[in-house]
């Protein structure tokens, strides 16, 4: 791989990150119960903490003075709105679990391309991705217990 392609491979990286499902959920605001206003809450945190994550690939890429493309959301979440945080939350984590196979899939590219740089980014990218993902899993785990608690 070249330079260039790293450079590529570190962008398409951001663009699935900057597009995720959480990011738009994070943008949509979906409807929650009163007593679930503390679980978006958590889900706006997590998608800041994926923001930094984006602005961190951002940053190698502005250093190597690659041109950054952050893409826009895929047209499938346009029929994801006005819907319960509790029913998005399978998605959000069958996307999340994509983006951090992409993330994984990536760093094993760079390390075989020799960008130890990009790779070890990508590394602690991963992990904090990884993170969000267990997060996800204990909201989810919290909405069920809300739901189940109402009826």
């Amino acid at each position: 791989m070249t330079c260039q392609d790293n450079e590529i491979l570190l962008n398409g990286v951001l663009i699935q990150m900057a597009r995720s499902f959480l990011q738009y959920v994070s943008e949509c605001s979906p409807w929650v119960a009163v007593d679930g206003a503390s679980d978006e809450a958590q889900v706006n945190v997590l998608a800041a903490r994926q923001r930094q994550d984006v602005a961190d690939i951002a940053a190698l890429l502005n250093a190597r003075e690659h041109h950054i493309d952050f893409g826009t959301f895929p047209t499938e979440y346009t029929d994801q709105q006005f819907l319960s945080l509790r029913s998005v939350m399978g998605g959000l984590k069958r996307s999340h679990e994509s983006v951090c196979n992409r993330i994984g899939t990536a760093v094993v590219s760079l390390r075989t391309a020799g960008d130890s740089e990009a790779a070890d980014l990508l590394t602690t990218v991963e992990s904090h991705e990884r993170d969000i993902l267990r997060a996800m899993g204990e909201i989810e785990k919290t909405l069920a217990s809300h739901s189940a608690a109402a009826v």
